[in-house]
Formats: C-alpha cells, sequence, structure tokens
C-alpha cells in the first residue's frame, strides 16, 4: 500500500477548553490543590476519530505534533497537559518537554494559558481497506515525521535546537 492512499482531511482547530474543562480538587495529606483536565462530555465529531494533531499557543507557536487514534486521543492529549504543567504521574516527563515547561513558567506562563492553547487536527478520513493496522502506523508515523522534520517543534523528541523551529519563546511577562 502507498503512502497516498492515506488521505488526511482538512484540519480543524479546538480551543483547549472545548475539549477539556479543568477540575480542581484537594487531595487528602497534602497541602493545596491537584489540578485534573474533565474530558467534556460532547466533543467535536473529527476529535473522535484517528489522526495527526498540533500543539500551539498564540506567544509560542508550534510546540509539539503527534498521531492519536480515535481509542487514545484523549489519554494522549491529557498526559500532554501533565506534561506542559509539569504535573507527570504516571507517564514519565520527557526531557524536551521538561524544559519547554520550564520556559513556560519562568516566563510567566501557566494554567490559566491554556485557554490560549489551540489543538489542530487532521483526521484521517479515508484508509483504502487498509487492514493491517501496523502498516497504517508506520504510514502515519512517516506523515508525522514529515511534519515535524517541517514545524522542529520543540516538545518532539527530534526537535532539534539549532535549526529553525515553529516553536518561539517569549519574553518573561510584566507583572501587571
Amino acid at each position: 500500500m502507498r503512502l497516498n492512499e492515506i488521505a488526511l482531511g482538512r484540519s480543524v482547530r479546538y480551543p483547549f477548553f472545548s475539549i477539556f474543562d479543568v477540575v480542581q480538587q484537594k487531595v487528602p495529606g497534602q497541602p493545596g490543590l491537584k489540578v485534573r483536565f474533565k474530558k467534556k462530555q460532547h466533543l467535536p465529531p473529527e476529535v473522535l476519530q484517528s489522526g495527526i494533531y498540533a500543539w500551539s499557543h498564540p506567544d509560542w507557536g508550534y510546540f509539539y505534533v503527534g498521531i492519536a487514534s480515535k481509542n487514545n486521543f484523549r489519554e494522549r492529549w491529557y498526559k500532554h497537559v501533565q506534561k506542559l504543567l509539569d504535573q507527570c504521574t504516571s507517564a514519565k516527563q520527557m526531557a524536551n518537554w521538561q524544559q519547554f515547561s520550564q520556559k513556560f513558567f519562568a516566563a510567566g506562563y501557566g494554567i490559566d494559558d491554556l485557554k490560549d492553547v489551540r489543538l489542530r487536527f487532521y483526521p484521517i478520513t479515508t484508509v483504502a481497506q487498509h487492514g493491517n493496522k501496523e502498516v497504517l502506523k508506520k504510514e502515519l508515523e512517516t506523515i508525522e515525521d514529515r511534519i515535524v522534520a517541517w514545524l522542529n517543534p520543540a516538545c518532539n523528541y527530534q526537535h532539534k535546537p539549532d535549526q529553525p523551529s515553529a516553536t518561539r519563546y517569549p519574553p518573561a511577562r510584566t507583572p501587571q
């Protein structure tokens, strides 16, 4: 099967809070509140498909590109939020995510700025009688690799800091 048999649909963009709600809860025996993210009940139909997604922020640009299946996109996106906020629990904090997260917070950004995060999603619209999930996965990874090479987002493990990137690092915010 050739790569051109996978068709990605027109991209759709969603604000972070159209997919997740923030829930703060008290954790017994620990000070302060823990932040959780609860998926919305009624989600945009495109995000219920498999596809490729990119995360961006108006000040920071594109900072991550990934693949999600219709069965795991919410879990993957939730893990990315934990990484962005440096609140990993069951997922290991990757070095690129941790560096980005530290720069994000050092510049004065935080949980309130999730309202500005946009999820750009390219759903798979056709998979011509694919049948072989491993071949499909490999072909999606090839498409993802091309997008990552083009955008060079800071949170992907393939990021090359010495090359142009769609990720920007704005100066620290001044207190208001």
